[in-house]
């Protein structure tokens, strides 16, 4: 992964080499102190953001929605309309675009001022989870609207100039999936559902499943989308919403057109009773269900207790932990607005990389659009699939994915517009890898004389050949 850091040591000391601030370019000879460097850094990204609490201007911006039609759900681009005079009293009546807006105005009012100082998350490497679950659990809950910045305890040199909350928070919830506590949907859609048999001997998994609420409800509230697409029936848990049969759909289709198939023929001479087999255990649905037998007239019931079971009574008590975590960060009160497809709208983005768009929303620094090792790149990326522009999209950002509005709306790690942007960098035969900056979105592209040499260490950064986990320079 690429990152935006600066060197933070004793006073006395220096970079030991030529060193250029990622905001401003300007260039800090070798004799530098680190320290003086690190007041420039955080000078200059103060200096550069926008002013707390500001309204957003949305006018001429558009956005992918989700809309159902007889096919299934579809993405259709809009445009927003700020003109529209939003409804306080019935919110929940307006557009998606405007139910965004006005939520992100809500949103923007609990913030506490970075200028009031951030919080530093100290964090191991080489035990991510484990540290990051004891950092997070000692915050009190306030500190969840102000600025989060990472540690590294391996690594005291490394500054997180925020681009690491972005990539912090994309690998703990890989971890949870390589774990087995977040575990793939029966679905045919790349989805997960909350597992709690997943073994651990080092957690406690109560806590896990609250510092998991804390991490989604964060990374909701810093418009950072989740590389990871949790199930429909934990989303509408999230909105405090009844979960129907047509909701298992996307839990496991099994299941949904089993108790679709018993609603819509006769049962009466099948043998079944109110009872499950779930992981080995056999289960009554309700006192002596052994003994009821399913039929026509009862069937609903069999069917509402079953769907209560597998998405309610067996993941307790980790769902409403994570629902408490959650709620640390957004208040319950501002969700009641959203149908289920919004809210996954807002918490993960769009599903797919539009190459057009992020080319079209792309700036350059020492070069241009037309030179030929720009064009080069654009080629390349053209050939990828969508998980390796993905993946490259995180090497260059910090996320997997992108806002439903596009590349328009790639923000820096303090919220204010930072669209992609291309620096070109001599071709060093010491180091010929690509640099990122992820706080500012920017790649640092050198001139590479031959496309084939481009593509393979373009490559090598989503096969995260370059310097670890997080690739700090």
């Amino acid at each position: 992964m690429g990152c935006c850091c600066s060197i933070k040591s004793p006073s006395q000391t220096t970079l030991g080499r030529e060193v250029e601030c990622p905001k401003c370019q300007q260039l800090f000879p070798s004799h530098t102190t680190n320290h003086a460097f690190n007041d420039h850094l955080d000078n200059c990204l103060m200096s550069s953001q926008q002013n707390i609490n500001k309204i957003e201007d949305y006018r001429g911006i558009k956005y992918w929605e989700k809309v159902q039609n007889e096919q299934g759900f579809q993405w259709v681009l809009k445009e927003y309309n700020p003109s529209l005079q939003i409804n306080e009293q019935n919110i929940q009546l307006e557009p998606f675009g405007q139910k965004q807006v006005w939520f992100r105005a809500k949103l923007e009012k609990l913030r506490i001022p970075w200028q009031n100082g951030c919080t530093i998350l100290s964090v191991s490497q080489n035990h991510l989870l484990e540290s990051s679950l004891e950092s997070i659990m000692k915050l009190k809950s306030r500190l969840l609207h102000g600025e989060l910045k990472i540690k590294f305890q391996e690594d005291q040199k490394v500054q997180d100039a925020g681009g690491l909350l972005r990539e912090w928070s994309t690998s703990i919830l890989q971890q949870l999936v390589d774990q087995g506590y977040l575990q793939k949907t029966e679905t045919k859609e790349l989805t997960y559902k909350f597992n709690p048999n997943a073994q651990s001997n080092q957690f406690d998994k109560r806590q896990l499943f609250s510092f998991l609420g804390i991490i989604v409800g964060k990374c909701l509230f810093e418009r950072i989308p989740l590389s990871s697409y949790l199930d429909r029936t934990i989303i509408k848990h999230i909105l405090r919403q009844k979960i129907i049969l047509e909701d298992i759909k996307y839990f496991d289709e099994d299941l949904f057109y089993s108790w679709q198939y018993l609603l819509n023929n006769n049962i009466d001479q099948l043998d079944l009773y109110f009872q499950l087999e779930y992981y080995g255990k056999t289960i009554n649905l309700k006192e002596n269900g052994c003994e009821i037998k399913v039929t026509d007239s009862n069937v609903q019931e069999y069917i509402n207790l079953n769907i209560f079971y597998y998405t309610q009574q067996f993941l307790e008590p980790y769902l409403s932990d994570f629902l408490t975590g959650f709620y640390q960060v957004i208040p319950k009160t501002l969700l009641r607005i959203f149908k289920p497809q919004e809210l996954e709208m807002i918490l993960f983005g769009l599903p797919f990389i539009d190459l057009q768009d992020w080319s079209k929303y792309t700036i350059y620094k020492d070069c241009s659009a037309e030179d030929y090792f720009i064009q080069w790149f654009w080629q390349i990326l053209s050939t990828w699939d969508q998980p390796e522009l993905s993946q490259f999209l995180r090497f260059c950002t910090g996320s997997t994915r992108v806002p439903v509005e596009g590349f328009s709306k790639l923000e820096s790690n303090r919220g204010e517009i930072s669209y992609f942007c291309i620096q070109a960098s001599n071709f060093d035969n010491d180091n010929p890898y690509p640099k990122a900056h992820t706080c500012f979105n920017r790649l640092e592209l050198p001139k590479y004389q031959e496309l084939q040499t481009m593509e393979v260490f373009l490559k090598a950064t989503i096969h995260e050949a370059l310097e670890g986990q997080f690739g700090l320079e």
